[in-house]
């Protein structure tokens, strides 16, 4: 299973994006919405991730009320020794892939995944620039940040289902607020703090609207901070949101998943048969006592 391995990394480079081409004899893909940096081994996967850049720029720049057209710069780092020195070395080890929006850059490791993760990956960091954007460059809390590029990299499983549902019966839900030291998450803490990111923005668009993300950012964009743009979307205090969240999170994410999704499939299935079975000899218990009041033998 996948970890959301997603990041923003916006303080890792910074001397800018153009320190980065010092790495090595960098060539470029240049498309309508950016370009595409890349050693000569990957030039047919830097046309195709070119093709990917454009089409989601377009896709999520509607999605989060970006009209701008500042172009985004991707890196594929050839190696794990030039990802490292093109983000400073701050990524995870569980990190796949990370977001510079200050500076509009995107960090990939085309050498870890194929090319339809690599898609996916690219979604998801795309989405992290344009939101920055869409905000005026805003400060936003994490949560808010990495759910969002969730859902438009549409980044979601069964598994994660599963983790939150876990997580939210044991009463170990990583409080959204803290979702913002979530590089120094172990990788299942990590884990479970995308899937709880990812559903907050799910229960906003939801409960409020498919548009209550760009009216957020609209918000935001005239002035608003965080706190301010969510109430004026939602109706509600930021502490009220996120009770709301816990509230939707508890009915939606409860133990009837949790026996129906990983390991525990197999005792929800052992639980629903003896249930079954004492529903069946209860009648049949009945039945026998009504015969013997009526004299049958």
């Amino acid at each position: 299973m996948l970890l959301w391995t997603l990041l923003l990394c916006s303080s890792f480079l910074p001397r800018g994006p153009s320190s980065a081409t010092s790495a090595g004899s960098w060539e470029a893909v240049r498309s309508e919405h950016g370009e595409v940096l890349y050693l000569p081994p990957y030039r047919d996967l830097a046309l195709r991730v070119a093709e990917v850049l454009d089409r989601e720029y377009e896709r999520v720049g509607r999605g989060v009320g970006y009209e701008g057209k500042a172009p985004v710069r991707a890196f594929l780092a050839p190696s794990e020794e030039a990802f490292d020195r093109l983000t400073s070395g701050r990524v995870p080890d569980w990190g796949k892939g990370c977001a510079l929006p200050a500076y509009g850059v995107i960090v990939l490791q085309p050498f870890r995944e194929g090319p339809g993760d690599l898609g996916t990956t690219l979604a998801h960091e795309v989405s992290h620039v344009l939101l920055h954007r869409a905000v005026g460059g805003r400060p936003l809390p994490r949560w808010f940040d990495e759910g969002v590029a969730m859902w438009y990299a549409l980044e979601w499983g069964r598994a994660q289902s599963f983790r939150l549902a876990l997580a939210s019966l044991l009463g170990r839900l990583v409080p959204l607020e803290e979702v913002d030291e979530v590089l120094s998450f172990s990788p299942e803490k990590a884990e479970l703090a995308y899937a709880e990111s990812f559903s907050a923005v799910v229960f906003l668009l939801s409960r409020y609207g498919g548009d209550s993300v760009r009216r957020v950012t609209k918000f935001m964009r005239e002035g608003d901070s965080f706190p301010e743009a969510l109430s004026r979307t939602t109706g509600l205090s930021y502490d009220a949101f996120l009770e709301e969240w816990r509230s939707y999170v508890w009915r939606k994410y409860n133990i009837v998943l949790v026996l129906s999704e990983g390991p525990y499939l197999w005792v929800g299935v052992a639980l629903l048969f003896i249930l079954v079975y004492m529903v069946k000899r209860r009648k049949a218990r009945r039945m026998e006592e009504e015969w013997e009041e009526e004299g049958w033998e």
